[in-house]
Order: C-alpha cells, then structure tokens, then sequence
C-alpha cells in the first residue's frame, strides 16, 4: 500500500505541475513539441523515459482495482505505451501533439488530466 501511496501522490503532484504549465505557458509547449519535431535524438531519449518509468510502475504496481489504486496502475501502462510510441512512430507523436495543442481543444483533456491529478493526490495524502 505504501508504494500505491507514493506512486499517487508522485503521479498527482507531477500532472498538476504540468498541467498547470500547459495552461499557462502553452508558448514553453509549443517549442518543446518543436524541439521535438526536429531532433530524433530527443524524442529517442524521451521514449525511452517513458519505457523506463512505464515498467517501473507495471512491474512494481500492476493492482487492478476499480479506485484510485487502478488509475496509478493504469498511468503505468500509459506512460509504457506513449514511450514505446515515441520510438517506435514518432510521426504519429508528433501530429497528435501538434493536434492537441491547436486552440481551446487542448482545455477539455486539461481539465480532465487537473481532475484526475487532484484525484491521486488527494488519495496519497489523505489515505497514508
């Protein structure tokens, strides 16, 4: 149980702060995606970030649980997938990003990631 506590309050604490740069600071995005666009090297080391912590979590807190324990396990898996993306197709990455951030599309999956990382949060600090 301890680490499903830690593991949220790292997961919920690390959205809110991103989240929270995307909102306000969605030029600082915008240059890491084009960053991004053009350097392999980058998104190489990027995916394989996300591998690295995406195993990390599945093989240390796979719980499949209908509460907050499941949604720890379940960015687990996220971030193993978007990694494995990130090496294996980045074009795909790199067009759903671009997607992502043109206008107010971005604010609906924000608000849902701010909602689900005070969520996490909330469940590490409150249920130790």
């Amino acid at each position: 149980m301890e680490l499903s506590l830690y593991l949220a309050q790292l997961f919920g604490l690390t959205m809110i702060i991103l989240v929270t740069i995307v909102a306000f600071r969605p030029v600082l995005i915008e240059r890491v995606m084009s960053e991004l666009r053009t350097s392999s090297f980058a998104m190489l080391v990027a995916g394989f970030v996300g591998v690295m912590g995406g195993l990390a979590v599945v093989l240390s807190h796979n719980v499949w649980e209908f509460n907050w324990r499941g949604l720890v396990t379940l960015f687990g898996w996220a971030a193993l997938i978007k990694g494995i993306t990130y090496v294996a197709f980045p074009d795909h990455i790199i067009k759903l990003g671009e997607r992502f951030m043109r206008g107010s599309q971005r604010n609906i999956p924000l608000l849902i990631m701010f909602l689900l990382a005070c969520y996490l949060t909330y469940s590490g600090f409150n249920l130790s």
